[in-house]
């Protein structure tokens, strides 16, 4: 990849992008918790970057360098939230994109199996973010990722990332993507990824106003060699241009034995790119000190 990288930066580059884009997302937060309640602000996942793409000479105007740097922050409590201070790296890569060819990035990044969610999620970045129930949800560094082009409507991810405790292998997930007009689909897998493998089916569904989600993930804990599986079913109702309920359900014993966890939500937007949120979500656990109840009221600002 390197090589490649110095190769062509010997060539002419000609700017065809260059954009700044960003996500603020903050909410009033009551979470009831083995009986005590707890009211906060607290900042979901927002961040800022920077990301284009350089294309080569007219002669070879299909290759293009790609690049992104993306920095989660915390409005809310500054760096006395997380162990990487003020500024936390999201997704930041270097690449070449061909339209022939397809993409091959270096840097962190999600790992394919994160992406074959592919917005089943619909609670991503917020408090049920389907993480809190199945493992896999992972951006790594020392990652060589390759995307395929569309051959119809089918594509597909490799990923590479360097294992920090063991010199002799790499983690490895893979997935196989369809989109088409009726629905998109996607299967993954995660080769001993952040100690588990992994495989995950997903399938999202558009019909009139409604649009369904199902996920079905089965992993193994590889220092444990149990297994188990998981679920999410989403479905989400467009009520006008501004309006929309959500509801989502997932379950695991991968995290926690028992895991279900049920949301239901409510967006409007208010003015291009100003979203307010609202969900109630319900934490079930065998285990009676994880089981929680949470009440949000949100905003998010993307730009």
């Amino acid at each position: 990849m390197r090589n490649i990288l110095l190769t062509a930066l010997l060539f002419p580059l000609v700017v065809t992008s260059n954009e700044f884009y960003g996500r603020v997302a903050i909410d009033a937060r009551s979470v009831t918790q083995s009986e005590k309640s707890k009211t906060d602000i607290e900042n979901n996942e927002s961040r800022a970057g920077f990301k284009g793409s350089f294309a080569f000479n007219k002669d070879n105007s299909n290759l293009s360098l790609i690049y992104q740097a993306e920095y989660g922050f915390d409005p809310v409590d500054g760096k006395e939230r997380g162990d990487q201070g003020t500024l936390k790296q999201r997704n930041t890569f270097l690449g070449i994109k061909s339209k022939k060819y397809g993409t091959l990035m270096a840097g962190t990044h999600d790992t394919a199996f994160k992406q074959a969610q592919q917005g089943v999620d619909l609670f991503n970045d917020l408090l049920p973010d389907i993480k809190n129930i199945l493992p896999g949800e992972n951006r790594l560094e020392d990652f060589i990722g390759y995307v395929s082009p569309k051959f119809d409507n089918y594509f597909f991810k490799i990923n590479s990332i360097k294992n920090p405790s063991s010199g002799l292998s790499n983690y490895k997930s893979y997935s196989l993507h369809y989109e088409g007009d009726n629905f998109r689909g996607a299967f993954a897998v995660d080769n001993s990824v952040q100690g588990f493998d992994s495989l995950r089916y997903s399938v999202l569904i558009p019909f009139g106003l409604f649009q369904l989600g199902l996920l079905y993930q089965e992993s193994k804990k590889l220092s444990s060699d149990l297994s188990s599986d998981g679920k999410v079913i989403s479905i989400q109702r467009k009520l006008s241009d501004k309006n929309k309920i959500k509801f989502q359900y997932a379950a695991s014993d991968l995290k926690s034995r028992g895991g279900k966890n049920t949301t239901l939500g409510f967006d409007r937007l208010l003015v291009n790119g100003l979203t307010l949120f609202i969900f109630y979500s319900h934490f079930d656990s065998d285990t009676s000190s994880k089981q929680k109840e949470v009440f949000s009221v949100g905003i998010e600002y993307k730009f």
